[in-house]
């Protein structure tokens, strides 16, 4: 009894004779999603209003994104990053690779949106159901008219150049690596002054989520691509399973220098000396795509795979310039 009244179970007008707990939870449902049209008819009256780019993922995934927003501004729209799916996904005890990571690597300062509660429930509601198309989301194809969107957030890795080629000598600059140690600089001081190939083998995560591996196979082309128009090369190889990408390369039959010294928050250093090499064999790894793309040797050999991802036959983030295998 509540002040001598039976306490209703449901209110008056349930429609669909739902339960107590699916009836709550889809009255917030339709609560947020019509916040949200507001909130998205509002934005719309201007396409120039404020956009937000949602990071996630490792510092390879980070840095399309964090270019992309570039791209937006360039177009003279005002543009945030928005972080706050770090902190979210730690209450799962899941940290994101490493985090968030271009102030730490780039010294980039932004004024990020980083927020939990509503906001979060918000975007992850968002996330499953936006009739009002308030996220735009990446789906592994160029988007040109990009800028153009009524979108409020921009969703996804955003992985081809094509968004931010016109401005390259920008991005460049952003990506200018910081608090590199004296070990690292002398590796890096050495891959400069000899024929250096970086040989980039990613397994790690991609095995724990099912994701396409590059074979002996693939390797096996690369390195005989470079032999064959190359001269006495050095292959310097990285990976995040060192074990695995030993036998690799011990399989190969060659000889080449491991490094291993970068782990954790260290880890973007194997970014720079890859980026160091005369010349790149990446993997299917916006990591090591970094790497080559900031490579900025006029005579670079980059080779990649011609299929990045078995399940996305039309992703294909890999440059023209590049060679396939």
């Amino acid at each position: 009894m509540l002040f001598g009244h039976k306490k209703r179970v449901f209110p008056i007008n349930n429609p669909f004779h739902l339960s107590k707990k699916r009836y709550k939870i889809w009255i917030i449902h339709i609560i947020i999603v019509t916040l949200a049209k507001i909130r998205h008819s509002f934005s719309s009256t201007n396409k120039l209003s404020m956009k937000k780019v949602i990071i996630t993922g490792g510092l390879g995934n980070q840095m399309f994104q964090y270019a992309f927003a570039l791209a937006l501004r360039s177009k003279g729209i005002e543009t945030k990053l928005d972080i706050s799916y770090y902190d979210f996904w730690k209450k799962y005890n899941w940290n994101m690779h490493n985090g968030y990571e271009l102030q730490d690597v780039f010294c980039i300062n932004e004024e990020c949106i980083c927020s939990q509660g509503i906001h979060m429930k918000w975007l992850r509601l968002l996330d499953r159901h936006d009739p009002f198309s308030i996220i735009m989301k990446d789906d592994n194809t160029y988007h040109p008219e990009f800028a153009e969107s009524h979108s409020h957030y921009y969703y996804g890795y955003w992985q081809d150049e094509r968004y931010f080629q016109h401005i390259k000598k920008q991005v460049q600059e952003a990506f200018v690596f910081q608090n590199i140690d004296l070990q690292n600089l002398r590796i890096a001081e050495e891959m400069n002054s000899c024929n250096s190939v970086s040989l980039h083998i990613r397994r790690g995560d991609y095995e724990q989520f099912g994701m396409t591996l590059m074979d002996d196979s693939y390797y096996q082309k690369a390195i005989n691509v470079i032999l064959q128009r190359t001269s006495n090369p050095t292959f310097y190889i990285f990976s995040d399973d060192p074990v695995e990408a030993k036998n690799i390369a011990k399989r190969m039959h060659i000889s080449y220098q491991f490094i291993d010294l970068n782990k954790g928050k260290d880890s973007y250093k194997d970014m720079f000396l890859m980026s160091n090499c005369q010349h790149n064999i990446i993997a299917n790894s916006s990591f090591s795509w970094w790497a080559a793309w900031l490579n900025n040797n006029m005579n670079k050999i980059v080779i990649a795979p011609a299929i990045w991802d078995n399940k996305l036959r039309g992703f294909h983030p890999q440059l023209d310039c590049w060679e396939l295998l």
